[in-house]
């Protein structure tokens, strides 16, 4: 059930269980004020709502949602099973999350309960059925917010009770335990077993070891689908009693967050939502936004998807919470809405008093609303109502994609590799920084299982694709085969989904004969060391003793780490298509200019570049400047810190 809404939302979490309920009518009036459209309610509301087992509350949400409503404020309704209430983990201590140490955590944070706990799942079901039954007919209500940033602090439990899912999912996966200890290599150290119930989760194990590397991976792609399994029982709990309100839930899709593969999570979802926050330390968020963007748009498959939460100032758990401008709220919103999203949402609208958060910034601060926030926030919102247009219109599809794979980058996550700086999350955010600087746009897609998956695009990257199976390589061979370019790196197709080896050189297919070329040996460099290029480039962290089988050489090494005249970059003409291979990691100068040398004569579609942002969304076109000095484009000067669009096709001349 898709989401079509009528205009862009503009809005914020909002709790009123924080406030008296004479607040609430002032706070619906600041709302009102503030050009809010849609308030997120609900998501840490079960110790309000079932304040003890089996007794709810109901009455003062009844209240707020009327409140709403007379203001017209629309609400992104939470099934409030976000943290568990103290009873439930003192009644229940079954419920708390195990580390892999063993230890079970206390009550006292949010996400305290383990994933696999059936009290917790049969509570939060119950929750979720009941509020969905009183207030799926209510006239405010819009979409449906089921928990809240599943997974962001309980991604992995290692109690019983997931100890014995565990099993259950191991026994589905494999069949039989010779599968498993055929996948799981455990002829290796004596890891042989004989039954699914010798199996544990991948606990603490001795000092100076690390777990099975199969077992680790199976444990990762557990853990997310036990986590999608609750979303889901929440889900299905609500479509009982409503078959019209579309159901989301806010995936966690920045930089450092990998725990869920959202690939699979997206299909069962109505509506993508995603929470991004800025990191203050970062050299340059602009580019961090518009990877989130684009991510969270990839997730969508040209969908419609929302901003469910990013901050309007500061943030209240980095080591230095730095705010935004006034100008930087404004981008950072704009650059998520020219990418497709349905508005822009944020945490939260009254600053709170106490607790955790109690330094978060919110629309209303604790200074109140004559604030430079909330002038920053009322500006904003009435330049986000004139674009009510772009409600039915989404970007179009990008000529270029690049692969996101989870799987990847958990098993780069692991031990016992061959370089610490084998890094896939650095990668792919420095291949999309190159690109985004060359003004290239770019679409996410997930590793591809067949051909027709890369119907459309002209250039596929994927780099450190280390998780590779049979399957996955013949599409990627048939799309070069059929004329596609592919763009790869070292490491890749290295191993098979259980992480096991491929033998007779590196990379297999997608390496020997896709890319055209047999990587015999790695050979990491040691921290801080480079190694020069024939091309004129720069080598890091990485070099490998490699030679071409029929790919042509498009830069050898040249230092003395490796043989003089080793394969560092080929391209290699393969059916009508053509397949390069990167075989290090090179700085951004050499990776700019091989990337511009593998776009050349495609007449890729001009996106700004170097901190500008052009970014086309139906009829209006977006200038976003997050650089310093103000950039020419067309007829148009955009100064720095501004934002404009234009509603004049290409014309580009009435941008600020």
């Amino acid at each position: 059930m898709r989401w079509r809404p009528s205009r862009l939302h503009f809005g914020a979490d909002y709790n009123p269980e924080q406030w008296p309920p004479e607040q609430w009518p002032e706070d619906a009036r600041q709302m009102v004020d503030l050009g809010v459209s849609m308030v997120t309610v609900g998501v840490f509301s079960w110790a309000a709502l079932e304040p003890r087992e089996g007794v709810f509350q109901f009455e003062w949400l009844d209240d707020v949602l009327d409140i709403l409503d007379t203001h017209g404020i629309r609400v992104d309704l939470a099934t409030a099973t976000a943290s568990p209430p103290a009873w439930m983990t003192a009644q229940y201590p079954g419920v708390a999350l195990v580390t892999q140490a063993g230890i079970a955590l206390s009550h006292g944070g949010r996400q305290h309960h383990s994933p696999s706990s059936s009290v917790y799942r049969r509570k939060s079901v119950e929750l979720a059925s009941r509020i969905s039954e009183r207030y799926a007919s209510h006239p405010a209500l819009e979409l449906w917010h089921v928990n809240n940033e599943i997974g962001c602090h309980n991604p992995y439990c290692f109690g019983e009770e997931s100890e014995r899912n565990f099993r259950s999912w191991l026994e589905d996966r494999y069949g039989s335990i010779e599968a498993l200890n055929d996948a799981w290599a455990t002829a290796f150290w004596a890891q042989r077993y004989e039954s699914f119930e010798q199996i544990a989760p991948p606990r603490q194990t001795a000092i100076g070891t690390a777990p099975n590397p199969g077992q680790l991976q199976d444990y990762r792609h557990f853990s997310s689908q036990q986590l999608l399994s609750q979303f889901v029982a929440e889900r299905d709990a609500i479509r009982l009693h409503d078959a019209v309100h579309p159901i989301t839930t806010n995936f966690m899709s920045m930089r450092h967050i990998t725990a869920l593969n959202y690939w699979e999570w997206a299909p069962e979802v109505d509506l993508i939502s995603a929470d991004h926050y800025a990191n203050a330390a970062h050299p340059r968020p602009e580019v961090d936004l518009a990877f989130h963007a684009d991510l969270t748009r990839g997730f969508s498959r040209g969908e419609p998807w929302l901003l469910m939460e990013h901050s309007p100032a500061a943030v209240n758990w980095q080591p230095r919470n730095i705010p935004k401008t006034s100008s930087e709220l404004e981008l950072h919103a704009l650059s998520h809405i020219a990418r497709g999203s349905q508005g822009a949402m944020f945490f939260q609208f009254r600053q709170s008093r106490g607790g955790s958060e109690r330094f978060h910034s919110a629309l209303v601060p604790h200074v109140g609303a004559d604030s430079r926030v909330t002038r920053a926030i009322r500006s904003l919102s009435k330049k986000i109502a004139k674009m009510s247009s772009l409600a039915s219109v989404h970007p179009p599809a990008a000529r270029v994609a690049m692969v996101f794979d989870y799987p990847s980058q958990w098993a780069l996550e692991q031990e016992n590799l061959p370089s610490k700086d084998l890094d896939y999350l650095a990668t792919i955010h420095d291949w999309y920084e190159a690109l985004y600087d060359m003004g290239v746009r770019v679409d996410f897609i997930p590793k591809p299982s067949t051909q027709s998956e890369l119907a459309g695009y002209e250039v596929v990257f994927a780099p450190l694709l280390h998780v590779l199976s049979d399957v996955g390589a013949d599409a990627l061979d048939d799309y070069v085969s059929g004329g596609g370019i592919l763009v790869t790196s070292c490491f890749s197709g290295v191993v098979d989904d259980t992480l096991l080896v491929r033998e007779g050189g590196y990379g297999g297919k997608l390496v020997r004969e896709t890319c055209g070329v047999f990587v015999e040996e790695f050979v990491p460099l040691r921290e801080g060391e480079r190694c020069p290029l024939s091309s004129g480039g720069i080598a890091k962290f990485w070099t490998e003793i490699a030679r071409p089988l029929d790919a042509e050489i498009y830069a050898t090494y040249e230092g003395s780490q490796v043989p003089s005249g080793s394969l560092a970059v080929s391209k290699h003409q393969r059916g009508s298509g053509t397949a390069w291979y990167v075989g290090s990691f090179l700085e951004r100068l050499a990776l700019m200019e091989l990337f511009s040398e593998v776009t050349a004569g495609l007449d890729l579609p001009e996106s700004g570049g170097e901190g500008l942002e052009l970014v086309r969304r139906g009829d209006h076109l977006f200038g976003l400047n997050h650089g310093h000095e103000s950039r020419r484009f067309g007829g148009a000067l955009i100064g720095p810190g501004a934002s404009g669009y234009t509603v004049q096709g290409n014309d580009v001349e009435s941008l600020p």
